[in-house]
């Protein structure tokens, strides 16, 4: 269940997803690469959704984030 105790552990949890996605946006190319820039977009809205504890909007965007991962794994 999404609660404010969860989005807190969320919250810190994107500091170090942030400079994961990073790497991939920075280090791939092709649609590889554009896939990671996306990720980045949404991570960042996790990140602020987290912080200022928007349960529903933090969902959306984990949604989001969850379907370009599914995308992103399945170029490899």
């Amino acid at each position: 269940p999404l609660n404010l105790e969860n989005a807190s552990q969320i919250h810190i949890i994107t500091y170090t997803l942030e400079k994961s996605v990073a790497y991939f946006a920075e280090n791939l190319k092709g649609e590889k690469q554009k896939l990671a820039e996306k990720m980045a977009v949404v991570v960042e809205d996790i990140h602020i959704a987290s912080e200022s504890n928007k349960l529903e909007a933090l969902k959306e965007h984990l949604k989001k984030y969850f379907d370009l991962v599914d995308e992103f794994i399945f170029c490899f």
